[in-house]
């Protein structure tokens, strides 16, 4: 195989979980030594923070996706990046970097992309996906990888989570950061769009890309 880490991102609803699933399932078939993982946000102490703040699951839902309001947001927005970062790193060495030294072949499903978009939308700071930061961070993604952008449009991701609070803006908003987000990386970056690809059509897609490389 020719790639070591394979990376799913894109906006809730494109198939992430269930091709990195699949894909980790046939590594290990073949005898690969393979670490399936995921890097959401919130992280560690964020995360824990967040709970912390909200009563129920509901409430909790809802915050984890669009965040604080206008006016706490402007306030608390350099202060929760710098935990929210703080917090990453742990998650990023002990899920992808660590593995991948000893030898493991790590798939995964979230990771740096989804964090900095996601956290552009939470803190109401579009730029966060595309400045300093964010190449920094874009940086740490494995050299040997395989980057895989899901989409699928905004009407097909809605029907897909309407078990969740998703609303037409912020996914709107998802998709466009995740296209704008992408071409900071200087690995190559594949996007299959899964609105009417079955999902062995996209798993196919994806180990032949393992197997023969992107220009296949």
């Amino acid at each position: 195989m020719r790639y070591r880490f394979v990376y799913f991102f894109g906006p809730d609803g494109t198939g992430k979980t269930t091709q990195a699933d699949l894909v980790a399932s046939y590594l290990r078939r073949r005898g690969v030594r393979v670490l399936r993982a995921t890097v959401k946000q919130h992280h560690t102490l964020s995360y824990l923070l967040l709970r912390l703040l909200r009563n129920n699951d509901a409430d909790y839902l809802r915050m984890n996706y669009f965040g604080f309001d206008e006016a706490t947001s402007e306030r608390i927005r350099r202060p929760w990046k710098v935990l929210e970062l703080f917090s990453l790193m742990p998650a990023i060495a002990y899920r992808v970097l660590l593995p991948s030294f000893l030898g493991y072949t790590v798939v995964c499903d979230r990771y740096l992309i989804d964090t900095l978009v996601v956290l552009s939308y939470f803190l109401k700071d579009p730029r966060f996906a595309s400045g300093k930061t964010a190449r920094l961070l874009i940086g740490l993604i494995p050299k040997n990888a395989l980057l895989i952008h899901l989409d699928t449009d905004t009407n097909t991701i809605l029907a897909r989570k309407r078990d969740e609070p998703l609303t037409r803006e912020l996914v709107d908003y998802y998709r466009g950061a995740y296209n704008h987000t992408v071409q900071l990386s200087t690995l190559p970056v594949v996007t299959i769009d899964t609105t009417f690809a079955s999902v062995e059509t996209v798993r196919q897609k994806v180990l032949d890309m393992m197997e023969h490389g992107i220009s296949s």
